[in-house]
């Protein structure tokens, strides 16, 4: 009897240890959840730094600067009160971009056309911000997307040209764009200065179909906590947002809802959420949507990554 006894107690304590480790576990997860929710919404308010680039520099540099992130970036910066200089590589968008921001924003803005895919365009792009007389704000966010989710083997459009147009034109511009600004910057006396560097939730983790993109944006995630690490000025603070799906013209505007915003929208909240989070999604929405899907082990999400590669190809067909 006493055996019995001790082996329900037993039975019982491992029943009471494995409850009290699933309440830990929930209750960790609810407040990573909270934890979102506040910093989004209350904690923006409370610590975000946008107001400080006003003081820290006359010029605000957007590459990438004449669609969709970029091209909001750079308004909201004039919006702000500071000088814009647009790079890139089409020069009639930028000359219409230019003078759409002097029009409405009543700011001076420079151009420099450059195209990124090659290797040649820095030492112009030196030369121009060497001109300009302090900076506040770098935004990195030239990039390039791809046309669908594919398998890496078989795709038709990666070719040898394309591979070397996206590793040169997404990894290169933040490495070089960062070596020309940064001891421009260390030389100021001001502070609040940024580099803020678009890099994508595809570069968190393995991204089935999306492997050369999503390997380039985790190079723009790890150097840029690298360069953070390292930068002991504090006047400086290097930010790396990393978006989901934007409404832009890169994933064919693709319809809004809570989780897809318009790039105005995201930007705005990006730009709020400065000083707040070193690594930011830049937007609660998709905050939330990566919240729930890294909760998926690697065995569930390369499932539904291939159901979104079956929804996408459906779709484009329709």
């Amino acid at each position: 009897m006493f055996v019995i006894h001790s082996m329900y107690m037993l039975n019982m304590d491992w029943i009471y240890l494995i409850h009290v480790i699933i309440c830990l576990f929930l209750m960790k997860q609810l407040i990573s959840l909270l934890y979102i929710i506040f910093i989004y919404t209350i904690g923006k308010r409370l610590f975000s730094k946008r107001k400080l680039l006003r003081e820290a520099g006359e010029w605000a540099i957007v590459t990438g600067a004449t669609d969709g992130i970029g091209k909001v970036y750079a308004e909201e910066l004039a919006n702000d009160g500071l000088k814009i200089m647009l790079i890139s590589r089409n020069e009639e968008k930028l000359l219409n971009v230019a003078n759409e921001i002097e029009c409405n924003y009543h700011v001076e803005t420079r151009i420099v056309t450059a195209d990124f895919t090659k290797t040649d365009v820095y030492q112009r792009i030196q030369e121009a911000i060497d001109q300009l007389s302090s900076i506040a704000c770098l935004v990195n966010n030239v990039g390039m997307g791809v046309p669908k989710l594919d398998y890496y083997a078989t795709a038709d459009y990666i070719t040898i040209d394309f591979i070397k147009n996206i590793v040169f034109c997404n990894t290169l511009p933040i490495a070089m764009m960062t070596h020309i600004v940064l001891p421009k910057m260390l030389k100021q006396s001001t502070t609040g200065m940024a580099i803020i560097n678009i890099g994508s939730h595809s570069g968190y983790r393995a991204f089935p179909f999306l492997s050369l993109y999503s390997a380039t944006k985790a190079f723009v995630n790890q150097l840029s906590r690298s360069i953070s690490n390292e930068n002991y000025d504090h006047r400086i603070h290097i930010q790396t947002v990393c978006p989901m799906f934007v409404s832009t013209a890169m994933n064919g505007y693709c319809k809004m809802s809570l989780f897809v915003p318009n790039a105005k929208e995201y930007v705005k909240c990006a730009l709020d959420m400065y000083g707040v989070e070193q690594e930011t999604f830049g937007y609660i929405g998709h905050a939330i949507k990566e919240y729930f899907t890294s909760l998926l082990p690697n065995s569930i999400w390369k499932y539904y990554m291939l159901f979104m590669k079956s929804w996408f190809d459906k779709h484009k067909k329709q």
